[in-house]
């Protein structure tokens, strides 16, 4: 096995999208929590939603393409950016974990609409009707693998690429593929980490019903992403070193005992699904530890790290 170092970390958190900054914020109590607009969700029994500020224009090719784009794609392609950094060779793979498809979105409402019969949803109106009113473009908003593709789009991810679907654990299992993937010599330079966004409406009504946002935890939003390539490459190149991956793994059972939790951190960042793990990484790889994922259904993910020095 190659040894595996993280050469770039890029974020964007509701405390800011410098990872310094985010660290300090976190250490100092603060919160990413906001007011609520003027909408439904003040009827929503949780303490507020944690939004990012963030502009992805300056990493897309054509500004147009901008609109097809939904906002966890555009959260990805801004940390994504900041870990690729300027060194760009021909060949980078990327894995990123991603949440559940969003909610009521506006521009396929009247298909669906039109595909129900008393309320139901109707299978032979779905495959008439609901098509030809179906937007052609909207997949590209909507299905959640795509936020990968967006990313690999704009920033000419051209090697080996995957996503993972979920929570907390999502994230983590994508860092886990990419380490694997240069480990195991297929990628030398892999971009790797999650993206989510939560804090659409429906999103958020969706999260109380299933029981995960209430009185203490909000939706939230974010990205982190990491360079990750061999340790003997960063070095010939000069690049600085934040971390060398000692292990890790995707599979149900755990706890580890010791290791850090993305809930550690949800009081600043918010309940932001599969971008948790990868955020708490990247407030963590500041010492020698084990971020560790476990989701109530079962699904478990975890990656160790040494921290030069």
């Amino acid at each position: 096995m190659i040894e595996v170092a993280v050469t770039g970390v890029g974020v964007v958190s509701p405390l800011g999208n410098d990872v310094a900054a985010m660290r300090a914020a976190i250490a100092a109590g603060k919160s990413g929590y906001q007011r609520f607009p003027d909408d439904l969700r003040r009827v929503l029994d949780i303490p507020g939603y944690a939004m990012c500020t963030f502009d992805c224009t300056p990493h897309l090719k054509r500004k147009k393409d901008k609109k097809l784009l939904p906002r966890a794609a555009e959260i990805a392609l801004c940390a994504a950016a900041d870990a690729l950094g300027s060194d760009r060779p021909d060949e980078i793979g990327g894995f990123l974990g991603v949440g559940r498809e969003p909610s009521d979105q506006a521009d396929t409402g009247p298909s669906l609409l039109a595909s129900c019969t008393k309320g139901h949803l109707d299978l032979e109106k779905l495959g008439t009707v609901g098509v030809a009113l179906y937007p052609p473009l909207a997949p590209l908003r909507t299905l959640p693998n795509l936020i990968l593709a967006h990313v690999a789009i704009h920033l000419d991810l051209t090697g080996e690429c995957g996503t993972r679907a979920g929570e907390e654990a999502a994230g983590i299992a994508a860092l886990v593929e990419g380490w694997l993937a240069v480990a195991e010599g297929r990628s030398d330079v892999v971009l790797a980490g999650g993206a989510d966004c939560r804090i659409d409406l429906g999103s958020a009504r969706d999260l109380v019903r299933q029981g995960l946002c209430g009185p203490t935890r909000g939706p939230g939003e974010g990205a982190a992403v990491f360079r990750l390539e061999p340790l003997e490459r960063a070095r010939a190149r000069g690049a600085t070193v934040f971390a060398v991956i000692t292990g890790g793994g995707v599979a149900s059972g755990g706890p580890i005992a010791g290791a850090i939790r993305p809930q550690d951190f949800e009081p600043a960042l918010g309940a932001c699904g599969s971008a948790a793990g990868p955020l708490a990484v990247a407030a963590s790889l500041t010492r020698t530890c084990t971020v560790e994922a476990l989701e109530d259904s079962g699904a478990r993910a975890w990656i160790a790290f040494s921290v030069p020095g």
